[in-house]
């Protein structure tokens, strides 16, 4: 029992085509081993003995609840706190600057809204609500909103408790951490009440649409690097209908969607304006 080591390419095949039509992401044929690994340990969750009868049992819905557990076995990745820094130099220095001088100019109210997109457990969410916090006093009768989306319940549930081992806040600096996080026991770290406080998470799939005000600033990094050219142009499509106008859209630099941002105006390497 639990002797399977991989994948038949057939197989490979169904899992593939059952999982961009649940996700948009598409897995290419390097993948085979890291999706075979994680749906074994499905299999030895539930004691199944064959990838055959996991498919049957989990596309007939004869698992109850065992989707959201096999999309997050497939679609987790770690990340940590202010991941490529210079975006978050960015947020809290230029696009700040700039929404306050439209604001005074009059073409902007004091409301801020903040997506990240595929937010996994939270940290980016987080590191963007500390540059709101570090910023608070340039902001004055401001109110600002976070909204962190991802499609797995479980990283969102994490990133609710809001609770992170070292390794996840290797780039906060020690005046950070001793500001913006309350020590906890087992070396784990929890984000204080004052950065959580705009935040808000709820589940989204990019390939629908965001049921929320337009945004100022969208946060979408390494995410469009899993999903075809027919997903990306329907994710990026939601994405930029999203934007409020004078919004950016902020990407990472392999996720290769330059060519699909429409009227979108480069800033940057990882920047992009709407008009």
């Amino acid at each position: 029992m639990f002797e399977l080591t991989k994948l038949t390419p057939e197989q490979f095949e169904r899992f593939r085509v059952f999982i961009f039509r649940q996700t948009g992401i598409h897995m290419h044929d390097g993948k085979i081993t890291l999706l075979s690994n994680r749906i074994r340990r499905r299999l030895k969750e539930h004691s199944i003995e064959s990838f055959e009868e996991y498919y049957e049992r989990l596309t007939k819905g004869r698992l109850p609840g065992e989707l959201e557990h096999f999309l997050d076995a497939i679609t987790t990745n770690e990340t940590h706190f202010f991941r490529t820094g210079g975006h978050f130099e960015w947020f809290g220095g230029p696009f700040l600057d700039d929404l306050l001088a439209r604001a005074a100019a009059g073409h902007h109210d004091r409301t801020l809204r903040v997506w990240s997109a595929a937010c996994s457990s939270g940290e980016e969410v987080y590191s963007l609500a500390i540059c709101l916090a570090e910023a608070a006093g340039r902001l004055p009768g401001w109110r600002p909103t976070i909204l962190g989306t991802d499609i797995s319940e479980s990283m969102l549930a994490a990133a609710r408790r809001g609770v992170y081992p070292r390794r996840s806040l290797e780039q906060v600096s020690p005046e950070r951490l001793a500001r913006h996080f309350a020590s906890q026991p087992d070396d784990l770290w929890e984000v204080k009440a004052a950065v959580r406080r705009p935040c808000e998470f709820r589940r989204h799939n990019l390939l629908e649409p965001l049921s929320a005000p337009r945004q100022d600033c969208i946060f979408v990094r390494n995410v469009m690097i899993y999903f075809n050219r027919e997903s990306k142009v329907v994710a990026v499509r939601h994405l930029v209908d999203a934007l409020a106008p004078g919004g950016y859209l902020v990407v990472g630099p392999a996720d290769g969607i330059h060519d699909v941002l429409g009227d979108l105006t480069k800033r940057s390497t990882f920047l992009y304006q709407k008009a």
